[in-house]
């Protein structure tokens, strides 16, 4: 067994040896012809730099988890009238608790809205973004505050207590990050409130909410209670938003063919509001990209495209460079070199165009990146998820390793099988022509 050992790592050592001689000897080769090896790694760097930049947005958008506890159990509810063309409408908060009472699908379920806030009393008066919200939304999210607590039940109700939590963003930038804000009481539309928690650096709610085609990627600044009034708890007024968790286990097909009997069931008991309503779920996770997917994966498209271009004219490069290199590979091979061997060789070289071509393309991706998040439209989510993060590096060194193959396999193979006789020929014709 020892014996086993040592010939498996004699013959490690051999291929490590031949490896780095493959390696020494490419970057010599690269370095007789920087012209060609700058234009290569330019072009490169480019088409790789755009895929990276564009995989960077589609990553933060996409592809990224949304930033709660299991968001792949939470469902975005909207009801809907087929009858009327009317699709993913507010919901009723009369029909949303008649849904929280027979439902089984569901672990919670919870509404709120949106609102602005006027502060003032402290500096100058400022209009705030802010987000009503039901007692239960932080729970049902996997967020708890970094100060105080968050709504209370009896608070989420009409003519309950006026309290306030605040987004980490404004405690920072309106309250100095005072770490004695709870308790404190603030006028908010010129009614006292009292501040009772300060969430983190990390939470946002809602992240890219979309509806009737437009996206709020503005941050929210405070969440108060949602305490429905009368008015608004009246069936038929159709002005909540509505989400939900799924128990583990439960899939949304199950949810929603419960949800559709249970609304059937209220159209029956209420005719005059509920008639032609039915119930429809949305993975959260969906409903916050599927309007802008579509767009994103046609630009993907495009710079996939774009590199295969980039691919092609240097597979081109080095076909015509192989040529001038007959007389190289002819005598390589006539001295034992298996075609193998010459072919692994001419990868190496490929690889370390394309790995070099990586790395200058992350460098224009993070300028790409930028120039992106600053043009693009108000309609794309997320964007300020979007970054150059671990899944990036990764994305762009297979993509690196994929294009050095994809360019250079061909002229490899070709160059690998010279013909020994023109080659020798031009050899010995050059050797006479120095005597």
């Amino acid at each position: 067994r020892p014996k086993i050992g040592n010939r498996q790592l004699e013959i490690g050592n051999k291929a490590m040896d031949s490896i780095i001689k493959d390696l020494q000897y490419g970057l010599r080769g690269l370095l007789k012809h920087p012209g060609f090896a700058a234009i290569a790694v330019i072009t490169l760097a480019l088409g790789i730099g755009a895929n990276t930049a564009m995989f960077s947005v589609i990553n933060g958008v996409l592809l990224r988890p949304l930033p709660y506890h299991q968001p792949e159990r939470l469902v975005t509810i909207w009801e809907e009238s087929p009858e009327r063309g009317m699709y993913e409408m507010p919901v009723s908060f009369a029909n949303m608790s008649e849904w929280v009472n027979q439902s089984q699908s569901f672990d919670q379920i919870s509404a709120y809205t949106f609102t602005n806030l006027s502060l003032t009393g402290i500096g100058e008066p400022v209009r705030l973004n802010g987000v009503r919200a039901s007692a239960n939304l932080f729970s049902l999210v996997g967020a708890t505050p970094m100060l105080g607590r968050t709504f209370l039940p009896e608070e989420d109700k009409d003519g309950g207590n006026r309290v306030v939590v605040l987004s980490h963003a404004l405690w920072q930038s309106r309250f100095g990050s005072n770490p004695g804000i709870t308790g404190q009481s603030l006028t908010i539309n010129n009614q006292p409130h009292t501040v009772v928690g300060v969430m983190p650096a990390n939470f946002q709610f809602p992240v890219g909410f979309g509806y009737l085609g437009k996206v709020l990627n503005d941050p929210t600044d405070m969440y108060v209670p949602l305490a429905p009034g009368s008015d608004e708890t009246r069936r038929g007024n159709y002005s909540f938003f509505a989400l939900g968790r799924l128990k583990p286990g439960a899939t949304i097909n199950q949810a929603q063919a419960e949800m559709s009997t249970i609304e059937s069931r209220l159209e029956q008991q209420y005719p005059g509001t509920n008639s032609g309503i039915n119930v429809r779920l949305i993975p959260t996770q969906e409903q916050t990209v599927k309007e802008i997917r579509p767009a994103l994966l046609v630009l993907l498209g495009a710079v996939v495209f774009l590199l295969l271009i980039a691919c092609a004219n240097l597979a081109n490069l080095l076909l015509a460079r192989s040529v001038s290199r007959q007389k190289e590979f002819a005598i390589r091979t006539a001295l034992g070199a298996s075609r193998l061997r010459v072919l692994r060789l001419l990868l190496t070289e490929s690889l370390m165009l394309s790995l070099a071509g990586g790395a200058l393309g992350l460098l224009f991706a993070v300028w790409g990146t930028a120039a992106l998040m600053t043009l693009a439209p108000d309609n794309i989510p997320r964007l300020n998820e979007v970054g150059i993060d671990a899944r990036v590096f990764g994305f762009t060194l297979v993509i690196s390793l994929l294009t050095g193959i994809l360019f250079g396999l061909v002229p490899a193979i070709n160059a690998s099988k010279p013909d020994l006789n023109e080659g020798l020929k031009e050899s010995s014709k050059g050797a006479t022509g120095t005597t």
